[in-house]
């Protein structure tokens, strides 16, 4: 089964070669679940902060996939300065 991922910021370097910023690519599944995919691309669990599939986040990575699934990785957000004027 195929599934479609989208892979931003610092979980970029984990997408196949030549990925343009915010283009998916496909990954062969058999389990069908998101643990899965990130098992395949190989990053850190805890780096899969926000995982959205076809638009509605989930936080179960042991969610079952359809073929042709969109998920979304992002990770933790950091930075920023706060102002205290």
């Amino acid at each position: 089964m195929h599934v479609n991922v989208k892979l931003y910021a610092t979980l970029r370097p984990f997408a196949p070669k030549g990925t343009a910023i915010g283009e998916s690519f496909p990954v062969e599944l058999e389990t069908a679940n998101i643990s899965e995919i990130i098992e395949k691309l190989g990053f850190p669990k805890d780096h899969a902060r926000i995982i959205m599939v076809n638009g509605i986040r989930t936080f179960d990575t042991g969610q079952k996939l359809s073929e042709g699934d969109l998920v979304v990785f992002f990770p933790p957000v950091g930075g920023g300065v706060l102002s205290h004027d």
